[in-house]
């Protein structure tokens, strides 16, 4: 599978973007030429996958980002999936972003942070990659993915870290929403291995993962890195022994448009 590194643009809280693509904010740039213009929803390279990079709502690297911020860590498959409507400005343009909703099934409950304000649901829905398109240079409709994370494709299974954000427009504890932390809150965990199964948008081995960490210094590795190969109770130990720190919290607004 072809993969295309880009910069991409979008915004956390745009609706029509990747919103809380893995709770990260991004940017996009790309050059533009003439071409027949292909509908959106196009396929024309479909075994490419378009990469971007971006910035994380909050830490997620590490065991002591999970055990700070996570209020749940479970063991999740991806069901079911909705693609989004690009916006009229998009759509007018020929070229933008297009979203996506996935429905992911919580199979277990691995760990749980004892101020957890909400228990586990027994299903998230969560905002993740969908698609670019470009209908002014022949690409039509590609995949995109996060770089050095997981795009969450239906039949795939993975272990998540979600945290239970309030409603800022609300006095009611019991409204919010689930999110991710950021781009290291997912691991792969296709047949009950750490680090086998999709990831930016392609199916990988533990091995092939292995292979990678070879020319990356491990006082760098991630979370991800560290337990990679392993099963669940290989990520359980060091969130056990992760020691957390003071959040640092970023008060949201409210936003009646959100509503």
């Amino acid at each position: 599978m072809k993969r295309i590194p880009v910069w991409a643009v979008a915004t956390i809280a745009a609706p029509v973007v990747v919103a809380a693509v893995v709770a990260t904010t991004l940017t996009l740039a790309g050059s533009r030429e003439s071409s027949p213009a292909l509908a959106v929803g196009t396929d024309a390279a479909s075994t490419e996958v378009v990469v971007g990079h971006g910035r994380d709502r909050t830490a997620s690297r590490t065991a002591s980002d999970w055990a700070t911020y996570a209020d749940h860590v479970v063991v999740v498959t991806a069901v079911q999936e909705t693609e989004k409507q690009p916006s009229k400005k998009e759509i007018e343009r020929g070229e933008g972003m297009i979203g996506r909703t996935v429905t992911e099934r919580i199979d277990k409950v691995l760990w749980s942070a004892p101020d957890a304000p909400q228990p586990p649901p027994g299903i998230l829905q969560m905002s993740v990659p969908g698609w670019v398109f470009n209908n002014n240079d022949g690409h039509g409709k590609r995949k995109f993915a996060i770089a050095d994370s997981s795009r969450i494709e239906v039949g795939h299974t993975y272990i998540r870290a979600i945290e239970w954000i309030d409603d800022p427009c609300s006095d009611d504890v019991a409204k919010g929403k689930w999110d991710a932390l950021g781009t290291g809150s997912v691991i792969p965990f296709d047949q009950g291995v750490l680090g086998m199964g999709e990831f930016e948008g392609e199916g990988r081995s533990a091995e092939t993962a292995k292979a990678k960490l070879k020319s990356v210094d491990p006082q760098v590795w991630t979370l991800r890195d560290k337990t990679l190969g392993g099963n669940a109770n290989t990520l359980v130990a060091e969130l056990k022994t992760a020691k957390p720190r003071k959040e640092n919290v970023m008060r949201r607004e409210c936003n009646p448009q959100d509503q």
